[in-house]
């Protein structure tokens, strides 16, 4: 299944054109009570373990920022290989089992990043940096492609990771390590990845501890790459929560100031595995 790719161009905070991209790579499917469940902490992972129902394929997005300062790339997405029989395996039994059985992926080879930016006539060599916003498989999973690009990991999701697969690395893997010393409107911990104070990544923990969200500030508006934070924008509106978080608690006061930042300031949330979100950043729609 393909999701099919959005562009849109924007006026920066210095006054410059920046243009957002926004291209899947490849389709997901989780257990119904992975995405979301009434249940919390062991409970909640009990519960998808033994639901046997998927969810619809949902797309893996990818955000590519051409901005004045440079091309910036937020998450790598999948790639095609992760279908490939035993391709979990060097993670151990537990993880190949897991990752065989409470998803499925739908990755074609031209899907992959690499792939993408060529479409969009962005050499790999153009980016400046890609930035994770945490290091699950299906949003690190594209880095084989950037081997001579600086990666930039919140320190903190690097020293302590939630579900992270690390024998499928890269060999040559090392991460520019972050500091969120820095604090953005209801963010207590940001790093600013532009000289402009535009592009910002900021901790959003629950999925993970020390997950981060990507926010580019324009004249226009806010464009709110939220990863994981949730499945889907109603979510947040709605305190619903998925069945996979680190920590409950993380996730309610991420919920919080995603509803606090986004009540005061006109802002398109992207989640990467929300089909609706290419819509709502064609048509520039709010939270």
């Amino acid at each position: 299944m393909e999701f099919a790719a959005q562009t849109i161009e924007l006026t920066a905070l210095s006054g410059e054109p920046v243009k957002v991209h926004l291209v899947s790579t490849g389709a997901v499917t989780v257990k119904t009570k992975f995405r979301e469940t009434k249940r919390t902490g062991l409970l909640a992972m009990i519960a998808f373990m033994l639901d046997s129902k998927f969810t619809e394929w949902m797309p893996i997005w990818v955000m590519i920022i051409e901005h004045p300062d440079g091309v910036f790339v937020i998450d790598t997405g999948e790639n095609a290989n992760v279908n490939d029989r035993g391709y979990f395996r060097s993670s151990g039994i537990f993880a190949n089992w897991f990752d065989t059985t409470q998803f499925k992926f739908k990755v074609a080879r031209e899907e992959e990043i690499d792939r993408q930016l060529r479409s969009l006539h962005i050499p790999v060599e153009r980016i400046k940096a890609v930035l994770l916003t945490h290091l699950h498989l299906d949003h690190a999973d594209g880095l084989r492609h950037f081997p001579r690009t600086p990666v930039i990991v919140n320190k903190a999701e690097w020293q302590r990771p939630f579900g992270d697969l690390p024998k499928l690395y890269p060999s040559w893997f090392k991460p520019v390590l972050a500091e969120l010393k820095e604090k953005y409107d209801v963010f207590d911990h940001a790093y600013y990845v532009t000289q402009a104070k535009d592009i910002v990544l900021v901790q959003t923990p629950g999925h993970t501890w020390h997950h981060c969200s990507v926010i580019l500030a324009t004249r226009e508006c806010h464009i709110f790459f939220g990863a994981d934070i949730c499945y889907e924008q109603r979510q947040i509106t709605n305190d619903k929560y998925s069945g996979t978080n680190a920590s409950h608690q993380m996730a309610m006061d991420t919920y919080a100031k995603v509803r606090s930042f986004c009540s005061r300031q006109k802002t398109v949330f992207i989640p990467s595995h929300e089909a609706a979100a290419a819509g709502r950043l064609k048509n520039l729609q709010y939270v």
